[in-house]
């Protein structure tokens, strides 16, 4: 079985993002850009999630890894301005959810999330 990638329409950037993060929090995540410019550099690597989100106003799309805990008491934020495309791929039990976010020059950042928190309760 193979992961389908589809493009999220702009207006359901910012909901999509509040549910996801809801859904993922805590969960492992990795972060790399692939800048046209500079090469393809991984910024992250299986850091926490404390947020996905879009800002309408300012048009722009973050995530911020750590800050939890002690072992990570830092929130890393990663800011895409101004994305004009956003690809997620589906989500297959079992198997990690992507993002794939393209700016307006063409660079693109990749975040994965690895795992889901397991729902206690």
């Amino acid at each position: 079985m193979t992961q389908q990638q589809a493009e999220l329409p702009r207006a359901e950037w910012h909901n999509f993002f509040e549910k996801l993060t809801k859904d993922y929090e805590g969960a492992s995540v990795t972060v790399e850009v692939l800048d046209r410019t500079f090469g393809d550099q991984t910024e992250a690597a299986k850091l926490p999630l404390a947020y996905l989100e879009y800002d309408e106003k300012d048009d722009c799309f973050s995530v911020g890894l750590g800050g939890r805990d002690g072992k990570y008491p830092v929130v890393l934020r990663h800011a895409i301005n101004h994305p004009r495309r956003i690809q997620t791929t589906s989500s297959i039990p079992g198997t990690p959810w992507a993002l794939d976010i393209e700016d307006g020059e063409g660079n693109q950042t990749l975040v994965t999330l690895h795992n889901r928190p397991s729902i206690s309760g």
